[in-house]
């Protein structure tokens, strides 16, 4: 996972970039690579481009060995309480269509949680609406079977960087 936060980071990256956030599966093998960008457009653009196919290709190869990355748009957020983030769970649901998947978020956020260790739950519509993904915040890890994914290592611009040009800045 080094080898692609250190890729990232040495890379020039757009002012629509904002961040990525690689989590550590529990499994010792599995990577929750979650990147955030300005919009769905400014991802592709970058995707797109053939100089940062070369750059980035040997570096993010593993990330791509399930499929190509998905994209998802943050639907609500939920906080039930301020304490520090030990460990995530993710939950991926089938739905219709996008309007199916942000009723089923609307749905799982009003629950009531009996879990202790839940510090928030973040819900995202896929870019094709057939699926909602739910990346769930633990102040502990869960006593339940969900994937579960720890921070390694994070990078994000400041408000100041996103403005300026050039290479990003190391968290």
């Amino acid at each position: 996972m080094s080898g692609v936060m250190d890729a990232w980071e040495d890379t020039r990256l757009p002012d629509a970039y904002l961040s990525r956030h690689c989590l550590e599966g529990s499994d010792g093998r599995t990577i929750l690579n979650y990147a955030q960008w300005t919009g769905p457009e400014a991802h592709r653009s970058f995707a797109t481009d053939p100089h940062n196919q070369r750059t980035l290709r040997s570096a993010v190869q593993a990330l791509y060995t399930a499929g190509p990355p998905g994209r998802y748009t943050l639907h609500r957020s939920v906080s039930l309480r301020a304490a520090p983030v030990r460990c995530f769970t993710t939950t991926s649901y089938d739905t219709e269509d996008a309007a199916a998947a942000r009723a089923l978020a609307e749905k799982l956020a009003a629950r009531t949680s009996t879990a202790p260790e839940l510090v928030a739950e973040h819900f995202h519509v896929a870019e094709d609406g057939r699926s909602l993904y739910v990346l769930a915040a633990h102040e502990a890890e869960p006593e339940i079977s969900a994937p579960r994914f720890c921070p390694y290592r994070g990078w994000a611009r400041t408000p100041a960087a996103r403005s300026a040009s050039g290479p990003g800045m190391r968290p």
